[in-house]
Parts: C-alpha cells; sequence; structure tokens
C-alpha cells in the first residue's frame, strides 16, 4: 500500500478572527474558509489569493460546505448573544446569498449539501437537525434525539444515510428518506466534534473531546476501532477519497494521517494554531485544514506511483 504524503504547503492569510470551518471543490483549485470574523472567503490555491469575500452575516460563521463543483455554497450562522440562527445558501460565482433557511432556536454549527444537490442538512445548538429544501427554503424535516448541541452533519455518498455528532457523546445515523434514527453510536467518553462517512459508505469516522478517533460499521452500529493519538481534543476528520486514509486535526496543533483499517498513524504535521477543521478535494490532491489562529491551511497530497 502506497501511503500519501504531505507535500508543499500553501498558506491562506486574510481572516481576522479563528476559522472555523473550511471546503474545497472536487478539483481541488478552490477553498472556501468560514470564520468567526464572521465572513467566508473563495480562494484560489494556485495562487494564494482571495478570490472573494462573501459578507451578510451578521453573527459568527460556524460552518460552511460546497458544491463539487464550486457553484453554490451553504453556511452556518449564530452567536448565544444574537438572534442570526441559520443556515444560508450562497451563489459562489456571484458572491451573493440564494436563500435563507431560517426554523433553528440556537446557533447553527454544522451544514452539509446533499450529494446530488437540492437539500440541505443543518446542526444547531438547540440539538435537531433539519433538512432542508434549497429551492423553496421549507424544512423537509426535523430530526430528533440528540440531547445536547450539534457539532457535525454529513451525508452518506449514496444520500440514503445522515451522520450526525453531537456534545451528548453519541453519533447517530438516520435514515434521510423516513427520518428515523438507525443507530445510536455508544462509546465515546466526552463530547463529539467531528463525524465523515467513508467514500463507499460502509463506515463512518468521529473525533471527540476524549481525545480519540473511532471508526464505525454502518452496517451493524458497532466500533470496529479506537484511534488513539492525539493529546487534545479531536476537532476534526475526513476521510481521503480511496477511503483507506484519514486525516484528523486537533486541538494538540497538530494534522494527522491515518490508515484507517489499521488504526495507525503514519503521518504528522504540526502547526502553529489549533487544527478546528479539515477537508480533502475529491480528486485526492489536496489537504485542507483551518487553524485557530486565523490560517487556512492547503497541503499537496503527493501519491507515490
Amino acid at each position: 500500500m502506497k501511503i500519501p504524503k504531505l507535500g508543499s504547503l500553501t498558506s491562506l492569510i486574510g481572516h481576522t478572527r479563528r476559522v472555523s470551518s473550511v471546503a474545497v471543490t472536487a478539483d481541488g483549485r478552490h477553498v472556501l474558509s468560514a470564520s468567526l470574523d464572521r465572513s467566508l472567503r473563495l480562494w484560489t490555491v494556485a495562487s494564494a489569493t482571495c478570490e472573494k469575500v462573501l459578507n451578510g452575516h451578521t453573527s459568527e460563521v460556524n460552518a460552511v460546505d460546497i458544491a463539487p463543483d464550486g457553484g453554490i455554497a451553504v453556511s452556518g450562522s449564530g452567536e448565544i448573544s444574537l438572534g442570526e440562527n441559520m443556515a444560508r445558501v450562497w451563489d459562489v460565482r456571484k458572491g451573493r446569498p440564494i436563500r435563507d433557511l431560517l426554523g433553528h432556536e440556537s446557533e447553527v454549527s454544522a451544514v452539509a449539501l446533499h450529494p446530488r444537490g437540492g437539500v440541505v442538512a443543518s446542526g444547531s445548538a438547540d440539538g435537531t437537525v433539519r433538512l432542508w429544501q434549497i429551492d423553496d427554503g421549507r424544512c423537509l424535516r426535523v430530526l430528533k434525539g440528540h440531547e445536547r448541541w450539534v457539532r457535525a452533519v454529513t451525508f452518506t455518498p449514496d444520500a440514503t444515510r445522515l451522520i450526525s455528532a453531537s456534545m451528548d457523546a453519541t453519533v447517530r445515523v438516520w435514515n434521510v428518506h423516513g427520518g428515523h434514527c438507525l443507530f445510536v453510536l455508544v462509546g465515546h467518553t466526552d463530547k463529539v466534534y467531528a463525524a465523515a462517512s467513508s467514500p463507499d459508505g460502509r463506515t463512518a469516522m468521529s473525533g471527540a473531546n476524549d481525545r480519540t478517533l473511532r471508526l464505525w460499521d454502518l452496517a451493524s452500529g458497532k466500533c470496529r476501532r479506537v484511534l488513539e493519538g492525539h493529546l487534545e481534543v479531536v476537532r476534526a476528520v475526513t476521510y481521503l477519497p480511496d477511503g483507506l486514509f484519514a486525516l484528523s486535526g486537533s486541538e494538540d496543533k497538530t494534522l494527522r494521517l491515518w490508515e484507517v483499517e489499521a488504526g495507525r498513524e503514519v503521518a504528522r504535521v504540526h502547526t502553529s494554531g489549533a487544527v478546528l477543521t479539515v477537508a480533502a478535494s475529491a480528486n485526492g490532491g489536496r489537504a485542507v485544514a483551518g487553524t485557530y489562529d486565523r490560517k487556512v491551511l492547503v497541503w499537496d497530497l503527493v501519491h507515490e506511483v
């Protein structure tokens, strides 16, 4: 098995507060970042320049996702002291909002675009997950079950299931069409901040305040492996497109690459600030991280032949 390497690094500087979320287009050419400075920034990686700033949120932007072609994006915002608790859909190329998705009772901390488009999932500090129709802004479903703040949502690639992670120390797997909970994944001993689906939809990974990652079997709801090594809270996790490797980010100021099935750390990069968010391009060419010290970091992923 050839282990990918984290190659040359590009630093994207412009946010004035910590970077809360990052997303990358399928071709790895553009990165969209969200920040507590209330803005989104679209970056061109090759030139390390900010192509445009998407302004309009009146509170902290906590989450972002972007369509594979970079045309549409969704952001999540809100603060305890402010009333803007929404998901917002953007026309990225025009740099303007298309629709606001209103209904959550507290800040929106997680968003995900449906793999086939047209639908958005959002997770909130109100403990619910909502599914929205983009065209008319209608709330299709409210998924209830978590007892505390929902910090991550992600669809499986076939879009039949949705995975959510919560500060109630659980991960839930939902049936998208029926809206019912298929599994409650129990094992973490503290708040869960991150969740990701494998490219084949057979497994999921989660990261938590207990400093561990867990690998889950989505057919049985069982934990297959506990990945240990981080020294602080695990804030983010994503699979690489081959499904064999995953990236995690932590408050211990490291980005780590794992061989998933073996549960083995195979590479590590130290950063100047806590790593709060990670993403990988669908073409396997780029890994992205956002940090507490306001940076967006992009590595070329090198796959040796």
